[in-house]
């Protein structure tokens, strides 16, 4: 691990060029001498002028700033709705006005829902996605769907979920998240390769934080805080076999932590970097069946390098927890998601160590397609056998493809290569791995 992190701070101080922001020339900079006295969104059809102006630096009837302006572009794309913005100065009579001229992504998606997930498991039902609801950047997610592993020939399911997500109220200083999902699947009951048997489990989950910013500005980046609950009931039917350590109750939870987000869209990348904070506490007064303590920590960098379209992007997350609900671990290893080449849920514990490093360049002719070059590196431990020097590795390559009309929607697909198998793993998704 000391390795490991020698060689980051060597890419941060060495290998990652100092990177400013460049805009191309504002039309009518020239009469950028005077107060702006008017403020004006042009192709914004859906999304609302509240949300565009509380990004601005430039204010109405102050003195006009080149750099103001230009950070209230970068500002907007950081909301991630728009393929493309620009500013624009005019001069009518002796009044200044600016003028930003956006091109909107396509947010309402309700479709028939067909994808694979990284792990080969087939999903098929309907979803409605809209990441600008309202005009108000609110995200509303609601998926119905049928789950079938290993390509469509293993186990089934039925997952339904709602997840909605509001960044600040009204202008105001406070947001919030709200999950909730109901499942009922056949699954293998093993851990750590042992299996003891087949059943169903049937699983009902609310969860809901309350998120207050730190900042006195309006956009959505920053430091913020939240709390909340998480309330889960689930129920066991063994197939065949027997249920092994698994439990049925219900876990309720209480929820606290912070975040730090500096992460700026490109077009066609991403840079900056953020940090997550949270804890989650579950003891048998609250009513739950169970009781343990979890802290889980997050933090991504996304480093512009000096070739076109080439970043080094990191991830780093560390997990803690004393024990879990429902007999179970809290983390698992392994998977598309997580530890790429390694088969899903190989490995469970109560400890977690992970670092996904990928080096990513684009093709010149072609920028909506990048290769990557990436490691994974990690493990799970159970309190009292912890050894960082046990470490498991992989690595691979593949190719990311931008969907520029579609919010938050990229084509993965990578080869994670096994040393101890000799063997190659393929992976497709609609999802960056972090």
């Amino acid at each position: 691990m000391a390795v490991i992190i020698s060689a980051l701070l060597f890419l941060f101080n060495g290998v990652v060029t100092s990177y400013a922001y460049a805009a191309d020339a504002i039309p009518g900079e020239q009469w950028c001498d005077r107060d702006v006295a008017r403020i004006q969104f042009s192709g914004n059809k859906v999304t609302r002028d509240p949300v565009l102006r509380r990004e601005l630096v430039q204010q109405q009837d102050t003195a006009c700033s080149l750099d103001d302006v230009i950070d209230g572009i970068q500002n907007i794309m950081d909301l991630g709705l728009f393929k493309s913005v620009r500013a624009e100065l005019h001069l009518n009579d002796t009044a200044l006005e600016l003028r930003y001229v956006v091109v909107e992504k396509i947010f309402f998606l309700p479709i028939p829902r067909f994808s694979r997930t990284s792990d080969g498991e087939l999903r098929y039902g309907a979803q409605l996605r809209w990441d600008n609801f309202m005009g108000r950047l609110h995200r509303l997610k609601l998926t119905s769907e049928k789950r079938q592993e290993n390509d469509g020939r293993g186990r089934t399911g039925f997952v339904h979920t709602l997840d909605y997500s509001v960044p600040r109220f009204f202008n105001s200083f406070y947001g919030m998240s709200m999950r909730a999902a109901t499942q009922r699947r056949n699954i293998e009951l093993s851990r750590n390769q042992v299996v003891f048997g087949e059943g169903q489990r049937s699983s009902r989950l609310l969860e809901w934080r309350l998120a207050r910013w730190a900042n006195d500005e309006l956009g959505i980046r920053g430091l913020s805080y939240f709390a909340g609950f998480g309330l889960q009931e689930r129920e066991y039917e063994v197939k065949s076999g027997e249920l092994g350590p698994f439990r049925d109750g219900r876990d309720l939870s209480l929820i606290a932590g912070m975040r730090l987000q500096r992460v700026h869209q490109e077009t066609y990348r991403r840079r900056g970097h953020s940090h997550d904070v949270s804890l989650r506490v579950a003891d048998k007064f609250f009513g739950t069946s169970f009781r343990y303590t979890r802290l889980d920590i997050a933090s991504q960098w996304y480093l512009p390098l000096s070739r076109h379209q080439t970043n080094l992007n990191i991830q780093l997350r560390l997990g803690l927890s004393d024990r879990a609900p429902f007999g179970e671990h809290s983390y698992t290893l392994g998977g598309g998601e997580l530890l790429r080449g390694m088969d899903t849920d190989k490995k469970t514990g109560n400890i977690l160590t992970l670092v996904n490093i990928e080096y990513l360049s684009g093709l010149f002719a072609y920028p909506a397609w990048r290769w990557v070059f990436f490691t994974d590196i990690g493990n799970v431990y159970l309190p009292g056998d912890v050894n960082l020097l046990n470490q498991q590795i992989r690595v691979g390559a593949g190719l990311r493809w931008k969907l520029e009309s579609l919010t938050n929607t990229d084509i993965r697909f990578d080869l994670a290569w096994d040393p101890d198998k000799e063997k190659l793993t393929p992976y497709l998704s609609t999802s960056l791995t972090f």
